[in-house]
């Protein structure tokens, strides 16, 4: 199926707004999120309800400043200041792109560098400006994709077509899409703010990862954020789940760094979730 143009721009012309975490919050409440401003910060629910961390993930707070941001939350945390790190009550591992700002294929392995290759043959990346090809082909692969890594529940095509609302609401989303004649074999989202670059999700059909899609859809948005001039492209945090795709993101040139946190938590909460859900627990606070 080709889309007609309004729907997409090739990827060399992609364009979204580059945000302040002030402006961040308020698209975060535009897309239903719950948002709360405590001591010159917002912070939003993540995950469970009542838990919170800010809008802006990367966000260097001071301790003084990372407290619970309504009493009514059993949990939080937050990025520390470097001159503050000494407070830290734990760390995550954040894996990141180095050296954003020359990022090119030169960064890139061999490996890397020859899926790169192919994929550009083969698959043509565009930016999606509106819901068209997603409310079409966009639910078989999100299922198609979590089947296949299961790291969360399946949403219901219902569920999953109102979640596509908060991609067009605004214009700071960049949607990218990998077609292979006309028909989507993966996509990813992300988002810029305050100069970091956040790549939010990402999934890819099983018959296009032999295309090398993954790597030509996070390569090319990369250098999108590049042109906006993000200063750094998180790609998320790096837990022990992710050994899989170590090999994969050295070929990229992620690093991983470990970013010092102050949390808080409810002792019941606390027990409960280190007992019943120690992945979970270790991920929410760095701590084993």
């Amino acid at each position: 199926m080709v889309l007609s143009l309004p729907q997409l721009r090739e990827v060399t012309e992609a364009h979204f707004t580059c945000l302040t975490e002030r402006e961040l919050a308020e698209r975060r409440r535009e897309e239903g999120v719950r948002v709360i401003s405590h001591r010159g910060h917002y912070w939003e629910q993540s995950g469970l309800p009542g838990f919170f961390q800010p809008v802006h993930l990367l966000a260097r707070l001071t301790p003084d400043e990372a407290t619970a941001p309504t009493p009514l939350s059993w949990g939080f945390r937050a990025a520390l200041t470097p001159e503050t790190a000494s407070a830290a009550t734990g760390q995550v591992p954040v894996a990141r792109l180095r050296d954003l700002d020359t990022y090119d294929v030169q960064h890139l392995d061999s490996d890397r560098r020859g899926e790169l290759r192919q994929c550009q043959r083969l698959v043509r990346i565009v930016q999606l400006t509106g819901p068209s090809l997603l409310l079409e082909q966009g639910y078989g692969v999100i299922r198609d994709a979590l089947t296949r890594t299961r790291p969360k529940k399946i949403p219901t095509l219902d569920e999953y077509l109102k979640s596509l609302r908060r991609y067009f609401v605004s214009d700071h989303w960049c949607v990218l899409a990998g077609l292979v004649d006309g028909k989507l074999g993966g996509y990813l989202d992300g988002y810029v703010v305050d100069g970091v670059a956040y790549g939010f999700s990402a999934y890819y059909a099983s018959w296009a990862l032999p295309l090398n899609i993954s790597t030509g859809l996070l390569y090319a948005f990369a250098q999108v954020c590049r042109r906006f001039e993000a200063r750094t492209l998180v790609g998320g945090l790096h837990g022990s789940d992710a050994a899989p795709l170590e090999p994969f993101e050295d070929g990229l040139g992620f690093v991983v760094d470990p970013i010092p946190i102050h949390w808080g938590m409810n002792p019941l909460a606390r027990a409960f979730i280190r007992w019943r859900y120690p992945h979970a627990y270790s991920w929410l606070t760095g701590q084993p």
